[in-house]
């Protein structure tokens, strides 16, 4: 019998929000099946959302100039193989995340509280 959920992440990228909820990228961190976003999520979400750079990285908390967007977005956006590109941090995608509508917070704390018995011993 299978125990983990099935995620279609055949290289489409998700073409509405609801869709965003079952791919392992908006899985919690502590989830062994969660996936970073690729920078195609990233850019997808941001889109789907109608957010401009400047809007996406005010919401995260990064740097951003109101008429020239952010490099900081731009980075978590560009190709992996680019010397330019960074990996979103956990933190700043779950609060895209959350902002989106995609997952909620009570998600994460109770993902917290199933963790919380790992650590009673």
């Amino acid at each position: 019998m299978e125990t983990r959920p099935f995620y279609d992440v055949g290289g489409s990228l998700p073409s509405s929000l609801d869709s965003f909820s079952n791919r392992p990228c908006a899985l919690v961190f502590s989830n062994a099946g969660y996936v970073p976003p690729t920078p195609q999520e990233v850019d997808q979400l941001i889109k789907l959302k109608g957010w401009s750079q400047s809007q996406a990285a005010a919401l995260v908390g990064v740097s951003f100039h109101p008429k020239k967007g952010s490099s900081t977005i731009r980075k978590w956006r560009s190709n992996p193989d680019s010397d330019d590109f960074r990996p979103i941090p956990y933190s700043a995608w779950r609060l895209l995340l959350i902002y989106a509508g995609v997952v909620s917070v009570d998600d994460g704390l109770a993902a917290l509280n199933r963790l919380s018995g790992d650590f009673s011993e």
